[in-house]
């Protein structure tokens, strides 16, 4: 039985007083919770009587598989400005860690939004409660800043973090669900292999490019955007997911492409299918092109919003910091754990989005990007100015992260796009034998450069995991090609 299934939330009753008293008073619970000890039952049973029938608060019991064993709920709930505060503590220890508190979290999430109608949550923790604050932005919560010297408690002066989740964050999740991680049949010097199907996420043949234009898309909405604007090749699978969900949205979107190398791919003429406006610009104008494109909307009153290209940037890293998460539960739901993480490298955010995750959630998987087109350094540098970005944006501070970086430039042959006879011909058992379609500018490219490696470096026994990142028009760009 899948773990969503075992956990429910149900409305705090007068019979689950004692063991809130009994959680309570557990120091290692109250660590970070602040009640005055001992917490007697008669008190509590007060504070029940009291508060049973106070709409400004929502106090719940989580249940897992039929055993209460922990509480979650909302403070001061303010219907007029649409807002509430959020707790939660997992009483019983030995269900800490296995994805109860994320399920938890989103089913009160569900119930704040949808059936309350609040558009916002917000919480506090102590700036020293590391796991609670990787828990909550694996839900989704952002840091908002630092409140020094919030609270005074048995004399300790306590700084605390404010997080907060919007709706429109929220409703991401309607689209990105966990996806499906499979094991395949392929073996290299006994090695188990296996590969989550981002290509299969419910938008536009799927894909990383999906993952970050749905936290693009939250801000573009939020901000009341009336045009998007970005920037790739014809083959740009960018490109296409942006003209797609801009349709989606019904908002404008003008693609600024190099006009060098220009060709008719399926990716493009989606992009016209789409409604984007194309415009081409010879490479080493791209810059000045966007900035003058930029300057003139906002002269005709529009409100653009700018894309860099591959998604860069920090909203891109977060991605896949999000399906870095999603991987650490499926080891959890699974007991087992990836050696070996393997992935194309393209932009960089992809990339820095595991890193990030990773050193969050202190795991000590091997990410290995293999490039599809840079070379060393600037390949690596890239990938490394986006994790710094990101964790000073978050304000976690990591002092040395290079060693986390493996970016392998090896397989890129001739540049973006190109391949070889040997990768044509893997992409091809691939296809037949486990029924997955890669491609050779990004998912073939790197699959393959992930059995070169293995085989270079003599990697035995391992459990590796490939993300297939997506890029299924330019498979059949690449069977066009062989007519």
């Amino acid at each position: 039985m899948k773990l969503e299934n075992k956990v429910k939330l149900r409305k705090f009753d007068e019979h689950d007083i004692l063991n809130k008293v009994r959680w309570i008073n557990d120091p290692e619970n109250n660590r970070f919770l602040h009640y005055d000890l001992p917490l007697e039952y008669e008190q509590t049973k007060n504070w029940f009587e009291k508060n049973k029938e106070n709409k400004k608060r929502y106090d719940a019991v989580i249940d897992y598989n039929g055993e209460p064993i922990g509480l979650i709920g909302l403070l001061d709930i303010d219907l007029k400005n649409k807002k509430a505060e959020y707790y939660i503590t997992i009483g019983e220890a030995k269900y800490r860690g296995k994805g109860i508190a994320e399920k938890a979290t989103d089913e009160l999430l569900n119930y704040a939004f949808n059936e309350l109608t609040l558009k916002k949550i917000y919480l506090y923790t102590e700036k020293e409660n590391f796991s609670a604050q990787r828990l909550f932005e694996r839900v989704g919560f952002k840091k908002e800043g630092l409140l020094a010297c919030d609270l005074i408690y048995q004399e300790r002066k306590i700084d605390r973090f404010v997080y907060g989740i919007k709706y429109s964050e929220y409703v991401k999740t309607d689209l990105l669900n966990e996806t499906p991680i499979q094991k395949l049949e392929l073996s290299i010097n006994d090695n188990h292999f296996f590969i989550k199907r981002d290509d299969l996420i419910p938008f536009s043949f799927g894909g990383n490019k999906v993952r970050k234009a749905c936290l693009f898309f939250n801000e573009i909405i939020e901000q009341k955007a009336d045009i998007v604007v970005t920037y790739g090749s014809s083959a740009s699978n960018h490109c296409r997911i942006v003209a797609n969900m801009a349709r989606k949205y019904k908002i404008e979107c003008l693609i600024i492409t190099p006009e060098e190398n220009y060709c008719q791919t399926y990716n493009s003429e989606l992009i016209r299918l789409f409604g984007a406006q194309i415009i081409k610009s010879p490479l080493d104008m791209v810059k000045e092109t966007v900035n003058d494109i930029l300057d003139g909307l906002k002269k005709q009153e529009k409100n653009p919003y700018f894309i860099q290209g591959g998604g860069h940037g920090s909203i891109g890293t977060q991605a896949y910091v999000d399906a870095y998460n999603e991987i650490i539960n499926y080891e959890k739901k699974h007991k087992l754990h990836f050696d070996f993480i393997f992935h194309a490298s393209g932009t960089g955010t992809t990339q820095a989005g595991l890193i990030c995750g990773k050193l969050i959630n202190r795991q000590n998987h091997t990410i290995v990007g293999i490039s599809i087109a840079r070379k060393n350094p600037y390949g690596q540098k890239v990938v490394t100015e986006s994790v710094e970005e990101y964790l000073k944006i978050k304000e976690i501070s990591i002092d040395y992260f290079n060693r986390d970086i493996i970016f392998i430039d090896d397989y890129v042959e001739t540049g973006y796009g190109a391949g070889n006879e040997e990768i044509t011909q893997m992409i091809r058992t691939m296809l037949m034998s486990e029924g997955i379609a890669l491609d050779t500018t990004y998912t073939g490219k790197a699959f393959y450069g992930m059995k070169k490696y293995i085989e270079k470096n003599k990697i035995k026994e391992k459990n590796i995991l490939f993300i297939h990142t997506g890029g299924t028009p330019l498979f059949f760009d690449q069977m066009r090609r062989k007519q």
